[in-house]
């Protein structure tokens, strides 16, 4: 009973449709905004973390070695106050073992490397000292966190309020990054290796 009237719900959806009414437009938006001001960001050092050579034998052979702690400064300037978000995008995806973490790329395209992690710390949005937060898509569900994960959108907000990014016109933020090298046991490391981390931070206007 049940296989016939299914049959029969069909036979009557096909008879039915060619005198159904159809639409003979549809329309296609555009939308956006122009802002007048535009944000500039820089890192210091040109961004560049440079730990030098380490020898192979002063890693650990079956834990991860963490490497001396390092500290670089994001400064945002920008025309005028403005609403602003920073997108992390983690150029060497899928040599890190940890989301939270980017990665350090690969040997030989198959054995990671390791990973880093960033920490925002000291963030002053002109001259007063604020939050750092965070959001997944850089629109809703805007937190107050220190880690900044690979996808993730930072921002800042006012001390009392970490709801929502606040205007800034010039911003600096402490940029703490832990760097961890993988187990050497695991790793080819007859050949010398470049550690070859990167992350871009793009620029969103809220």
């Amino acid at each position: 009973m049940k296989k016939y009237l299914a049959t029969v719900s069909v036979t009557a959806l096909i008879s039915v449709a060619p005198f159904a009414m159809a639409a003979s437009s549809t329309d296609l938006t555009v939308t956006g905004t122009i802002t007048p001001s535009a944000c500039l960001p820089t890192l210091s050092g040109n961004g560049v973390v440079d730990y030098g050579k380490i020898s192979a034998k002063d890693l650990n052979q079956d834990t991860n070695t963490k490497l001396e702690d390092r500290t670089v400064t994001l400064s945002v300037k920008c025309d005028a106050t403005t609403k602003f978000a920073l997108k992390g995008i983690d150029n060497r995806i899928g040599s890190s073992d940890l989301k939270s973490m980017f990665g350090l790329g690969k040997i030989n395209g198959t054995q990671n490397i390791g990973r880093f992690l960033v920490s925002m710390m000291s963030a002053v949005a002109d001259g007063v000292a604020a939050q750092p937060i965070k959001s997944k898509d850089g629109q809703t569900g805007w937190h107050g966190h220190l880690f900044w994960m690979p996808g993730d959108y930072a921002s800042v907000a006012a001390r009392d309020d970490f709801s929502q990014p606040i205007s800034v016109q010039d911003l600096t933020l402490e940029l703490a990054l832990q760097t961890y090298i993988y187990r050497a046991d695991g790793l080819d490391l007859t050949n010398e290796v470049k550690i070859d981390g990167s992350a871009t931070l793009e620029m969103k206007y809220l």
